[in-house]
């Protein structure tokens, strides 16, 4: 085959060598601006793949209490009291991470932490009280 018969070509993007070293730019691959509104050129991550912050720990702790609360997310055949125990084991946490960030939090976050322990505890004792015979 040609190279006139190519249908498309392949560049290396990557930012460094082989060898770990910057890769000088190729002619023509300027920094695009971003479309993304407020991002800049030190900005180059998308919102989704910049580190969470301390409310997206918490509500991944949460979510996953509620997982296991619901039943979900454990292998079948497994008791009900070891999803709750894994439930209450995460409350557990979001409890020390709230004695351990005292006075280190945002509003928002001291009113997340409290809304989610709030949920969570009353969920765990409505379940509790469904499975006791």
């Amino acid at each position: 085959m040609s190279q006139s018969d190519k249908s498309f070509t392949v560049s290396d993007r990557r930012h460094f060598t082989t060898e770990g070293r910057p890769r000088d730019p190729e002619p023509g691959d300027e920094a695009k601006p971003s479309s993304r509104p407020g991002a800049t050129a030190s900005d180059p991550q998308p919102a989704e793949e910049r580190p969470a912050d301390f409310s997206h720990f918490l509500l991944g702790l949460a979510a996953e209490a509620g997982r296991l609360l619901a039943g979900e997310g454990v292998p079948e055949g497994t008791p009900q009291a070891e999803a709750l125990a894994g439930a209450r084991s995460i409350v557990a946490i979001l409890e020390m991470l709230r004695d351990k960030t005292e006075g280190r939090r945002s509003a928002e976050e001291d009113a997340l932490l409290a809304d989610l322990l709030f949920q969570l505890r009353m969920a765990y004792v409505e379940r509790t009280r469904a499975v006791q015979p």
